[in-house]
């Protein structure tokens, strides 16, 4: 089952589910060190004045006491194409210029739950500039850097529609 949502025109914020059934198993990590079990959104979310949607995720981090980890998720067309940041210098872009937004944790015990963590993505920072109908994709992966770009946890795709007027 693919959950899907779209920008509302009226400025009222919906909210999706994607839940823990749809989490694909942490294949990365030897020991399970993480696992996300909920991710939800929120659609046409101001912050600091700019209009994006803001993506909730609840996730479980073991065995990283006081290692700083990124939380982050990754946009991509609904074909899997990663979609391309202009901003490579921005807080939205990786150094290879893909569409991103993310956020340290530093888990402050051997098994710590986060209850509702999240991220914001401003819509200009898709940078889709012609009018229509996109079909897009986004995937939260927790990771820990210190060890070589380890992922210790990946969420299921979450599918949206993004409307450019």
């Amino acid at each position: 089952m693919l959950l899907s949502s779209m920008a509302v025109s009226n400025g009222t914020s919906r909210k999706f589910e994607l839940t823990s059934d749809f989490t694909e198993p942490n294949e990365s990590a030897a020991v399970e060190d993480a696992t996300i079990e909920k991710v939800w959104v929120e659609h046409d979310v101001k912050v600091d004045g700019k209009k994006g949607m803001r993506i909730h995720t609840s996730f479980t981090v073991k065995n990283n006491q006081n290692v700083v980890c990124t939380l982050v998720a990754h946009f991509y067309t609904r074909e899997g194409a990663q979609l391309k940041g202009a901003d490579l210098q921005g807080d939205y872009s990786t150094s290879d210029g893909h569409v991103v937004t993310y956020v340290k944790v530093t888990p402050r015990f051997s098994s710590t739950r986060y209850s509702d963590k999240t991220l914001f993505i401003p819509y200009r920072e898709f940078h889709i500039t012609t009018p229509g109908l996109y079909l897009l994709k986004f995937i939260v992966f927790l990771e820990r850097y210190d060890q070589g770009d380890q992922i210790l946890a990946r969420s299921a795709e979450f599918n949206f529609k993004y409307t450019k007027s």
